[in-house]
């Protein structure tokens, strides 16, 4: 790259006008002492304490080591902080954006698809096609449409941060505060979870329809069941498809997050890895990276649980049943 994590910091200490300094050596003084020699001693510190200074091979195995102790060291971009304190105060954020959306996105989706397949009408096909819509709508334009209508427009609600600049830090105790705090949630989260009941939403609707024409459904019309009943049993079934595609998601939500953070200045982990690539902070990037794989990975193994619960044909039992 044409610059590095030590040269940056060197230009953020000695200020912008010294920058010229940097790749030339030259300069004036201060105190007696030359801007290059400055230069030269803040380039060989700097070098040491971030480990870019060791060959390439040493590099690596710093990398390595990095990975399997969680110890990713200084940031390049918050020094002096450690990397593992600012991720753990960004990592919250991420985790509330990210929990409730699919869950909140699966169920209504769902319950809105299996409604407009059984009931036909002109409200029906109204709620299908704003599903539709939402469903192919990128979500950043819907968050900057979102921003636009009810934060600029209407001042209905912030337009970036997690909570007002009167709180110093977080105050989880205050009330006050944590009303402030969904205050802010509130356009972020609708983002997120508006495209995902869209597509639950289809996805259903396209289940419930097929199963609706199945032998069981009308046999159990012939035996006299209540719509109510069949209407249950058709969503059972119905709803299995589409929880094979939750896992898969799951991790599109996980990217999306990111971003959205990144939109209305969610101090989350986007928001840190957004910051750290334009600051080449190559500690707080893998730090980064490797908890959003952990969180891809804990979200599809409790995906995987979960569905074997619905569908016990699934099971481990009847895998090994299978086997014998």
């Amino acid at each position: 790259m044409p610059s590095n994590p030590v040269e940056m910091m060197i230009v953020k200490i000695l200020g912008g006008s010294m920058g010229t300094s940097i790749g030339t050596g030259g300069g004036g003084t201060t105190g007696g002492v030359t801007q290059g020699s400055m230069v030269e001693v803040l380039r060989r510190v700097y070098s040491e304490r971030f480990g870019i200074g060791e060959p390439l091979h040493v590099q690596f195995i710093l990398f390595w080591r990095r990975i399997f102790t969680f110890d990713f060291g200084i940031s390049y971009s918050y020094y002096p902080a450690k990397v593992n304190d600012v991720v753990m105060r960004a990592l919250p954020w991420t985790l509330a954006l990210i929990t409730p959306v699919p869950i909140i996105g699966f169920f209504i989706g769902n319950r809105i698809g299996s409604i407009v397949a059984l009931k036909k009408g002109k409200a029906a096909n109204i709620v299908y096609y704003l599903a539709m819509y939402l469903s192919i709508m990128p979500y950043y334009w819907f968050g900057m449409i979102l921003i636009y209508v009810f934060g600029v427009v209407l001042r209905w609600f912030p337009t970036s941060g997690a909570y007002s600049s009167i709180w110093l830090k977080p105050q989880w105790t205050n009330p006050q505060f944590l009303l402030d705090v969904l205050h802010h949630y509130t356009l972020p989260f609708l983002s997120l979870v508006g495209q995902g009941i869209g597509g639950w939403a289809l996805g259903m609707r396209a289940s419930v329809a097929s199963q609706a024409k199945s032998t069981y459904t009308l046999y159990m019309k012939h035996l006299g069941f209540s719509f109510q009943k069949i209407r249950k049993r058709i969503e059972r079934n119905a709803i299995l498809p589409n929880f094979t595609w939750l896992p898969m998601s799951f991790s599109g939500l996980v990217g999306q997050t990111l971003l959205v953070e990144t939109v209305f200045g969610y101090p989350g982990v986007g928001s840190l890895m957004y910051d750290a690539a334009f600051s080449l902070d190559y500690p707080m990037l893998e730090a980064t990276f490797l908890i959003i794989m952990l969180i891809v990975l804990v979200g599809n193994l409790i995906c995987d649980i979960v569905y074997g619960i619905l569908d016990p044909r699934i099971g481990s039992r009847y895998v090994s049943e299978e086997a014998q």
